[in-house]
């Protein structure tokens, strides 16, 4: 596994157990993730927009199904999970295509894509037919 490919799945892992310190030392200071809420720049609103609620009924978790390095870019092929926080039953699931942009070994940009085709155009790639 490469490098980028690691960092991904060190993000997934640090979003998917709540480890905010793990998150953010996956980051660059100047992180921007485009998020469905809007653009979240910089680490403090990154912890911000990870952090769980812990009276919720419904957990997300990122669920990497595929990491591929792009020069500069991971094209990660991840399932976005809700699930019950009770009996982790999954309630509604979305494969997304997520662009992680690297620099200095760390995600600086974090936006997601509806299809791999446009994923890939936004790494530079052009599509994958």
């Amino acid at each position: 596994m490469s490098a980028a490919a690691d960092t991904v799945r060190a993000f997934a892992d640090a979003f998917n157990s709540g480890d905010l310190d793990a998150l953010t030392s996956t980051l660059t200071p100047d992180i921007e993730v485009q998020s469905s809420r809007g653009l979240v720049e910089g680490h403090d609103e990154v912890r911000r927009w990870a952090a769980r609620n812990p009276s919720g009924y419904l957990h997300q978790r990122l669920v990497l199904d595929d990491v591929s390095e792009q020069g500069t870019h991971a094209v990660a092929t991840i399932r976005r999970q809700w699930y019950w926080r009770h009996s982790g039953q999954v309630a509604d699931e979305q494969e997304l295509f997520y662009v992680a942009t690297l620099r200095d070994g760390l995600i600086c940009r974090w936006q997601p894509f509806e299809n791999r085709d446009q994923a890939l155009q936004a790494a530079g790639v052009g599509t994958s037919a």
